[in-house]
């Protein structure tokens, strides 16, 4: 960035240059600046234009700050400083970069169900600040797999969103709101419990398992539709334990799930060390091997040796049985026999043959040496001309090697419609290591070099763009 242009980027409260604004949350928009005094990426977030003569959402955003100030936790934002700049407050936070779970599609069970964990804990620790005036504990963003980023292996944050626009969020929230705030109950310490059980579901099978035509049918059907089983939209898993633990996460009567999000990740724990402890053998000693316990007095006392079984005679057979018995071992003799002889003739086969290829190999030599030397001694035969058509154009673009990459990044890389970074333009996730073809490219867009691809995925050719900094060539 040139100086010139530097000058024309705003200082808010004479502290924080704003370079860009990154989108629009439920109560502000969001920018991203530089802290001139500690020389740090930080992100603002300033009360949409359209609520600054609203009461209401004004005192909300203010209150939400205020307690967001008071927690620390890896999963949440931290709150740097807080102003207002032309009647509009704002928050100064730490600034994080990172793709939404939303659209990511299914995630291993273990990967899964480490995120909710983490998201569960974050909570847990806004509930246990509570009191009179905060009977649900502090604030935190809702939960959403749109508002979770994933910035690392297996890390997130939760953040209130600004990746849809203001007018989209509400039928974003609806597929994790409680049958009891649907049914016009205060929430409770469970309703998030309830968020995070639809939040599970939904990274273990890449969907939401509640749905409507809206905003209000899709928060309606909490009170009519129930968590289908992971089977239904996974034929191939088979969790017992997984499954129980997210249908009491996601109990339509609120007393019947786990009480607060403490309790959910103290399962999650247990949960964890089940499915990843080693399983051991059984070692049961066999009954026959049992030994009765020693009498020391009994071995003391002289033992006397048992009786010697009289010996029976070997019984024999009849006349007839023995005579069968008698062919039946002559004639496996014969088939070992005629085994022997059959692979004697084998190999005498492969002999002659070598030999043949040998002589062969002679005369053809001695053939093209008898040639060689006719032609010696005239004029050498002349080919006929080939037409120009009848030999390839090696050159033609359609023979070139494709330029192949391999997918470097552990989350896989977004294919897009367009090379830009919208995030509406998502196709699919391609995983990493996956190799892509180059059509087209590079082009810059948002200062991110772009190439277009094609990937086989899933059994179908699929064709997009892609960052190029996330991709490798193939060796």
């Amino acid at each position: 960035m040139t100086a010139p242009e530097a000058t024309k980027e705003p200082v808010l409260f004479g502290r924080y240059r704003v370079h860009e604004a990154l989108g629009e949350s439920r109560l502000a928009v969001v920018y991203k600046a530089t802290d001139l005094r500690l020389q740090r990426t930080v992100l603002i977030h300033l009360l949409r234009k359209e609520l600054r003569d609203n009461p209401r959402k004004r005192a909300q955003f203010i209150a939400e700050a205020a307690q967001s100030a008071r927690r620390s936790h890896p999963v949440l934002l931290e709150v740097f400083d807080s102003g207002e700049s032309g009647d509009r407050p704002f928050v100064i936070t730490e600034a994080v970069e990172g793709r939404p779970l939303f659209g990511i599609g299914a995630l291993s069970v273990a990967q899964a169900l480490l995120i909710v964990r983490q998201v569960a804990e974050a909570v847990a620790l806004c509930q246990r600040h509570r009191s009179a005036e905060l009977p649900l504990g502090l604030f935190h963003p809702p939960i959403s797999s749109a508002n979770l980023l994933l910035i690392g292996d297996g890390q997130v944050k939760l953040v209130d969103g600004w990746f849809f626009a203001p007018a989209l969020i509400p039928a974003d929230l609806a597929h994790y709101r409680a049958p009891e705030l649907s049914a016009g109950q205060p929430p409770q310490l469970s309703s998030a419990v309830y968020a995070l059980g639809i939040l599970l579901f939904e990274l273990i099978t890449g969907q939401r398992p509640i749905h409507g035509d809206d905003a209000q049918a899709t928060a309606l059907a909490h009170l009519t539709q129930s968590v289908p089983p992971l089977a239904r939209v996974r034929p191939t898993m088979y969790l017992p334990s997984v499954e129980r633990l997210i249908a009491q996460a996601t109990a339509r009567d609120p007393a019947q799930r786990f009480p607060d999000a403490q309790a959910l990740a103290l399962a999650i724990n247990d949960l964890w060390r089940e499915l990843t402890v080693q399983t051991r053998r059984l070692v049961v000693e066999p009954a026959a091997t049992a030994r009765p316990p020693v009498d020391r007095a009994a071995q003391r006392q002289p033992v006397t040796p048992p009786a010697t079984p009289p010996v029976r005679p070997a019984p024999t057979l009849p006349d007839d049985l023995r005579s069968r018995v008698s062919r039946a071992l002559t004639n496996s003799f014969d088939i070992d026999q005629f085994r022997r002889y059959n692979l004697s003739r084998s190999v005498m086969g492969w002999v002659v043959m070598v030999a043949l290829l040998l002589m062969v190999a002679g005369g053809s030599f001695w053939a093209v040496t008898w040639a060689i030397g006719r032609f010696n001694w005239g004029e050498a035969p002349r080919l006929p001309d080939l037409p120009a058509w009848s030999l390839p154009d090696l050159s033609w673009p359609g023979n070139a090697a494709p330029e192949l990459y391999v997918v470097n990044i552990a989350e896989g890389l977004n294919l897009r419609s367009a090379p830009n970074a919208q995030p509406d333009n998502i196709i699919t996730v391609v995983p990493n290591g996956l190799v892509v073809r180059k059509l087209e490219g590079p082009v810059m867009a948002d200062n991110i070099p772009w190439l277009k691809v094609q990937v086989e995925l899933n059994g179908q050719t699929i064709e997009g763009w892609m960052s190029l900094n996330y991709l490798r060539p193939q060796p």
